[in-house]
Protein backbone atom coordinates (compact mmCIF):
# COMPACT_ATOMS: atom_id res chain seq x y z
CA UNK A 1 0.00 0.00 0.00
CA UNK A 2 1.60 3.13 -0.93
CA UNK A 3 0.84 6.40 1.23
CA UNK A 4 -1.36 9.06 -0.69
CA UNK A 5 -0.23 12.27 0.07
CA UNK A 6 -3.65 14.26 -0.48
CA UNK A 7 -5.99 13.81 2.66
CA UNK A 8 -9.12 12.33 2.07
CA UNK A 9 -12.79 14.06 2.07
CA UNK A 10 -15.20 13.83 4.07
CA UNK A 11 -17.12 11.45 1.43
CA UNK A 12 -14.24 9.23 1.13
CA UNK A 13 -13.77 9.14 5.38
CA UNK A 14 -17.56 8.79 5.82
CA UNK A 15 -17.57 6.32 2.57
CA UNK A 16 -14.49 3.69 3.64
CA UNK A 17 -14.36 1.50 5.89
CA UNK A 18 -13.49 1.65 9.30
CA UNK A 19 -11.41 -1.55 9.57
CA UNK A 20 -9.59 -1.42 6.27
CA UNK A 21 -6.17 -1.02 6.94
CA UNK A 22 -4.48 2.35 5.49
CA UNK A 23 -1.26 4.25 5.35
CA UNK A 24 -0.62 6.90 7.61
CA UNK A 25 1.89 9.48 8.55
CA UNK A 26 2.26 7.30 12.35
CA UNK A 27 2.58 3.88 9.96
CA UNK A 28 0.07 1.57 8.39
CA UNK A 29 -3.19 1.02 10.34
CA UNK A 30 -6.88 0.99 10.50
CA UNK A 31 -8.82 3.65 9.11
CA UNK A 32 -10.81 4.31 12.35
CA UNK A 33 -7.37 4.20 14.24
CA UNK A 34 -5.81 6.58 11.77
CA UNK A 35 -8.84 8.62 11.81
CA UNK A 36 -8.84 8.78 15.90
CA UNK A 37 -4.91 9.72 15.98
CA UNK A 38 -5.32 12.43 13.46
CA UNK A 39 -8.13 13.90 15.70
CA UNK A 40 -5.86 14.09 18.73
CA UNK A 41 -3.22 15.66 16.94
CA UNK A 42 -5.37 18.29 15.77
CA UNK A 43 -6.64 18.95 19.06
CA UNK A 44 -3.03 18.90 20.09
CA UNK A 45 -1.97 21.06 17.36
CA UNK A 46 -5.23 23.88 18.19
CA UNK A 47 -3.60 23.87 21.71
CA UNK A 48 -0.17 24.42 20.68
CA UNK A 49 -1.53 27.10 18.38
CA UNK A 50 -3.43 28.82 21.22
CA UNK A 51 -0.66 29.03 23.27
CA UNK A 52 1.39 30.38 20.16
CA UNK A 53 -1.67 33.11 19.68
CA UNK A 54 -1.26 33.95 23.26
CA UNK A 55 2.12 34.44 23.67
CA UNK A 56 1.33 36.45 20.19
CA UNK A 57 -0.50 38.65 22.07
CA UNK A 58 1.63 39.12 24.92
CA UNK A 59 4.36 40.06 23.16
CA UNK A 60 2.76 42.74 21.03
CA UNK A 61 1.21 43.95 24.14
CA UNK A 62 4.81 44.28 25.61
CA UNK A 63 5.79 46.19 22.22
CA UNK A 64 2.74 48.58 22.31
CA UNK A 65 3.92 49.18 26.04
CA UNK A 66 7.98 49.33 24.96
CA UNK A 67 6.87 51.82 21.98
CA UNK A 68 4.60 54.26 24.81
CA UNK A 69 7.50 54.15 27.31
CA UNK A 70 9.92 54.78 24.48
CA UNK A 71 7.49 57.60 22.97
CA UNK A 72 6.80 59.36 26.57
CA UNK A 73 10.80 59.39 27.28
CA UNK A 74 11.53 61.06 24.00
CA UNK A 75 8.90 63.63 24.81
CA UNK A 76 10.38 64.02 28.13
CA UNK A 77 14.04 64.26 26.83
CA UNK A 78 12.67 67.21 24.54
CA UNK A 79 11.38 69.23 27.36
CA UNK A 80 14.31 68.50 29.38
CA UNK A 81 16.39 69.62 26.04
CA UNK A 82 14.24 72.57 25.33
CA UNK A 83 14.29 73.59 29.65
CA UNK A 84 18.29 72.99 29.28
CA UNK A 85 18.23 75.30 26.68
CA UNK A 86 16.59 77.82 27.77
CA UNK A 87 18.68 77.76 31.25
CA UNK A 88 22.21 78.26 29.12
CA UNK A 89 20.39 81.05 27.48
CA UNK A 90 19.56 82.95 30.54
CA UNK A 91 22.69 82.23 32.45
CA UNK A 92 24.57 83.39 29.47
CA UNK A 93 22.68 86.59 29.74
CA UNK A 94 23.78 86.25 33.12
CA UNK A 95 27.36 85.85 32.82
CA UNK A 96 27.01 88.79 30.20
CA UNK A 97 25.91 91.36 32.81
CA UNK A 98 28.41 89.95 35.45
CA UNK A 99 31.44 90.49 33.15
CA UNK A 100 29.74 93.87 31.58
CA UNK A 101 29.65 95.03 35.30
CA UNK A 102 33.18 93.87 36.15
CA UNK A 103 34.11 95.35 33.15
CA UNK A 104 32.61 98.54 34.55
CA UNK A 105 34.08 98.49 38.08
CA UNK A 106 37.15 97.70 36.92
CA UNK A 107 36.92 101.11 34.50
CA UNK A 108 36.03 103.60 37.66
CA UNK A 109 38.76 101.67 40.07
CA UNK A 110 41.19 102.62 36.89
CA UNK A 111 39.40 106.04 36.69
CA UNK A 112 39.92 106.91 40.69
CA UNK A 113 43.52 105.73 40.74
CA UNK A 114 44.73 107.59 37.91
CA UNK A 115 42.91 110.77 39.64
CA UNK A 116 44.51 110.05 43.03
CA UNK A 117 47.91 109.67 41.17
CA UNK A 118 47.28 112.96 39.20
CA UNK A 119 46.51 114.87 42.89
CA UNK A 120 49.68 112.89 44.35
CA UNK A 121 51.73 114.18 41.37
CA UNK A 122 49.84 117.75 41.27
CA UNK A 123 48.79 118.81 44.89
CA UNK A 124 46.14 121.51 45.03
CA UNK A 125 48.02 124.78 46.67
CA UNK A 126 46.21 127.84 47.82
CA UNK A 127 47.51 130.69 46.23
CA UNK A 128 49.65 132.83 47.85
CA UNK A 129 47.40 136.16 48.56
CA UNK A 130 45.36 133.97 50.89
CA UNK A 131 48.11 132.51 52.42
CA UNK A 132 49.30 136.18 52.90
CA UNK A 133 46.34 136.86 54.14
CA UNK A 134 46.11 134.03 56.87
CA UNK A 135 49.35 135.02 57.81
CA UNK A 136 48.59 138.65 58.95
CA UNK A 137 44.94 137.86 60.04
CA UNK A 138 45.29 134.61 62.23
CA UNK A 139 41.79 133.09 62.84
CA UNK A 140 40.07 133.52 66.19
CA UNK A 141 38.43 131.76 68.66
CA UNK A 142 34.84 131.22 67.39
CA UNK A 143 32.11 132.61 70.05
CA UNK A 144 28.79 134.89 69.75
CA UNK A 145 29.19 137.70 67.54
CA UNK A 146 26.08 139.52 67.90
CA UNK A 147 26.40 142.87 68.97
CA UNK A 148 25.58 143.11 73.03
CA UNK A 149 24.19 146.08 74.10
CA UNK A 150 26.70 148.46 76.23
CA UNK A 151 24.50 151.10 77.58
CA UNK A 152 26.16 153.61 74.89
CA UNK A 153 23.88 155.96 73.09
CA UNK A 154 24.00 156.59 69.94
CA UNK A 155 23.32 159.43 67.29
CA UNK A 156 20.29 159.03 65.44
CA UNK A 157 19.76 161.96 62.64
CA UNK A 158 16.56 163.29 62.86
CA UNK A 159 13.90 162.26 60.99
CA UNK A 160 13.07 164.48 57.65
CA UNK A 161 9.69 165.28 57.24
CA UNK A 162 8.21 165.50 53.18
CA UNK A 163 7.88 168.90 52.21
CA UNK A 164 3.86 169.95 51.83
CA UNK A 165 2.94 172.33 48.92
CA UNK A 166 1.04 175.35 49.82
CA UNK A 167 -2.26 174.65 48.38
CA UNK A 168 -5.21 177.60 49.10
CA UNK A 169 -7.63 174.87 48.60
CA UNK A 170 -7.00 172.44 51.27
CA UNK A 171 -8.28 172.70 54.82
CA UNK A 172 -6.08 171.24 57.44
CA UNK A 173 -5.28 167.75 56.30
CA UNK A 174 -8.50 167.73 54.11
CA UNK A 175 -9.12 168.77 50.50
CA UNK A 176 -11.58 171.43 50.28
CA UNK A 177 -13.92 168.76 48.49
CA UNK A 178 -13.92 166.72 51.65
CA UNK A 179 -14.34 169.45 54.08
CA UNK A 180 -17.83 170.50 55.68
CA UNK A 181 -19.78 172.83 54.20
CA UNK A 182 -20.23 176.48 55.50
CA UNK A 183 -24.33 176.56 54.60
CA UNK A 184 -25.97 174.92 57.06
CA UNK A 185 -27.26 171.50 55.94
CA UNK A 186 -31.53 172.20 55.52
CA UNK A 187 -33.65 169.74 57.27
CA UNK A 188 -36.22 167.33 55.65
CA UNK A 189 -39.62 168.87 55.64
CA UNK A 190 -43.00 166.99 56.61
CA UNK A 191 -43.91 164.08 59.42
CA UNK A 192 -43.33 160.64 60.03
CA UNK A 193 -46.43 159.28 61.22
CA UNK A 194 -46.13 156.10 64.04
CA UNK A 195 -47.28 152.55 62.33
CA UNK A 196 -50.12 151.76 62.86
CA UNK A 197 -50.63 148.69 66.05
CA UNK A 198 -54.23 147.61 64.87
CA UNK A 199 -52.60 145.22 61.84
CA UNK A 200 -49.75 143.89 64.45
CA UNK A 201 -52.38 142.75 67.41
CA UNK A 202 -50.42 144.82 70.38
Amino acid sequence: MTHDPRPPTVEEVTARNPYERVDSPWGEMEAWRADAMAVGTIGALCHVYDVIRADSAAAMARADADQARTALLKDVLEKLDALTTRFDSVASELETVKAKERADAKLAADAEEERLRQLAEDPLEDPPDIAEYQARNPPSEVGDEALQPGGELYAIPPKEEPEIEDDTDNIGDLPRELHDPAEPVPEPKGSVLPQPTALFGN
